[in-house]
């Protein structure tokens, strides 16, 4: 067993040692109690900041698939609007479709 020394305010050391009195131990045994209790619990509710993160990351992605869905989207009705015209046969030459394609309008981060 190892020995730790900690400072305590006055009041805190007080109640300490009004509740050593009630369970008729020391106030070692009480200090020793509160710390095994308080680290063998459940750790879900200290997590919260890492549930947070990985919230806004799931957003970021949902985000990221929704920019592409719309993409797809356009290129899908320029698709259509193409079908049955020879001079868009080319894609190359579709200057609507390349204009699609070439946006930078970060759809494809």
């Amino acid at each position: 067993m190892k020995k730790l020394t900690i400072r305590l305010e006055d009041y805190i050391y007080d109640r300490i040692y009004l509740v050593a009195n009630d369970n008729n131990t020391s106030a070692n045994k009480v200090i020793a109690n509160i710390l095994e209790k308080y680290i063998n619990e459940p750790r879900e509710i200290n997590y919260l900041k890492e549930i947070d993160n990985k919230l806004k990351l799931i957003n970021e992605n949902i985000e990221k698939v929704s920019k592409r869905q719309y993409k797809h989207f356009k290129v899908s009705q320029q698709h259509f609007a193409n079908v049955g015209y020879l001079s868009n046969a080319d894609i190359k030459d579709d200057k609507c479709l390349n204009e699609i394609l070439n946006n930078k309008d970060s759809f494809n981060e």
